[in-house]
């Protein structure tokens, strides 16, 4: 595959250039995967070795939407029915009345909050804005977005984002990320098992992987590195996070993978294989939103494209997301080709973007 040498070329040049500390990238197709890895596992560490296990921060929300809709399947629960069936704690929701209002000014919503909502970001919580006073209470709260999963179970998670009013009317607007919170507690509650046990029992053992979960035996993750306040690169605590099973199993940022594993997930998203019905891989794959919150998306999404059940929708029928961490995988529907690039830094530090932009090579 020459693509996949000059890819690598290149990822290796900003290695070489001090921009890159490390890296693996990788292409799955016709249920073949390849892959190269590059740089270290630290600064001045030892090689970064191709079964490397990152964390995947945003690029955990593709699985959890491979799983609602595995579930949609069997029935257990609808794609558009209410979840206050399940999460009482959000039966009868408040919306504010002005988005960066004050948080006690608020009026009743419309309608119900359903797992449509939840798989397509429109429920009406998730980012608030940057300094308004609804950001202000779940920051405090300890449930505003974030690169890591919540510090607290999930029923006390629900109980604290319950109490504070939506940032907009379900099914109107379109606010990233706590969506994918609240749907792993939906899917634990309707089956009555754990996050973990379900992506396992769907997803991993059907189909064969062994490296991808909510822990991950830290000798075999790399550091990850953030920018610092000086503008120097600083350690981040993922190996930590990933050393024992969480209290909030995250379906928006808490799993970690290596690079093959997620490809074999990203395939999926091709025609379902034996993991999901095609029809509702197509109902994933297809643009859910109205102009409205397409616009609402921008900035988040990329421009002219628009978002399905928890991956973005691009307009040449190419699906995927992409993490803070620094991490990023696709797949072209039409070719059948899967592509993933994960390096060992987050999107603020410099040469990152450079790094992920070589994804979209990796497709061709």
């Amino acid at each position: 595959m020459p693509r996949m040498e000059s890819v690598s070329e290149s990822l290796d040049a900003l290695v070489d250039a001090g921009r890159l500390t490390g890296y693996v990238c990788g292409v799955r197709q016709g249920g073949r995967t390849r892959l190269a890895a590059g740089g270290a596992r630290s600064v001045d560490g030892p090689a970064l070795e191709p079964d490397t296990v990152f964390p995947l921060s945003s690029n955990t929300k593709p699985v959890g939407g491979v799983l609602a809709m595995r579930l949609v399947e069997l029935g257990v629960l609808g794609i558009d029915d209410p979840v206050a069936t399940h999460l009482p704690e959000l039966a009868d929701p408040r919306v504010l009345a002005d988005p960066g209002g004050p948080i006690d000014r608020t009026v009743p919503a419309e309608r119900p909050i359903t797992l449509r909502h939840l798989l397509t970001m429109t429920a009406g919580f998730g980012w608030a804005g940057e300094g308004s006073p609804l950001a202000g209470a779940m920051s405090e709260r300890q449930v505003g977005p974030g690169p890591y999963a919540p510090p607290m179970a999930p029923d006390e998670y629900l109980r604290q984002l319950g109490v504070l009013p939506l940032a907009d009317q379900p099914g109107h607007g379109w606010l990233y990320h706590t969506s994918s919170d609240v749907l792993g507690v939906l899917l634990a509650r309707a089956t009555g098992a754990s996050v973990s046990q379900l992506v396992a029992e769907h997803l991993t053992e059907p189909l064969g992987l062994a490296d991808c979960g909510f822990s991950a035996d830290p000798g075999r993750m790399p550091t990850s590195y953030g920018m610092g306040p000086d503008g120097e690169l600083r350690a981040l605590d993922t190996r930590d996070r990933f050393d024992h099973p969480p209290r909030f199993e995250s379906l928006a940022c808490g799993l970690a993978s290596t690079v093959s594993d997620y490809l074999a997930i990203l395939d999926v998203l091709i025609d379902g294989g034996t993991v999901l019905g095609a029809e509702h891989v197509d109902t994933m794959t297809t643009d859910q939103l109205t102009p409205h919150q397409r616009a609402a998306a921008e900035g988040i999404i990329g421009p002219g494209c628009g978002y399905g059940v928890q991956v973005e929708v691009r307009p040449d029928g190419v699906v995927g997301w992409a993490g803070g961490l620094g991490t990023i995988g696709y797949v072209d529907r039409h070719t059948g080709r899967c592509a993933a690039v994960f390096t060992t830094q987050s999107y603020d530090v410099p040469g990152t973007e450079d790094a992920l932009d070589s994804v979209w090579e990796l497709l061709r």
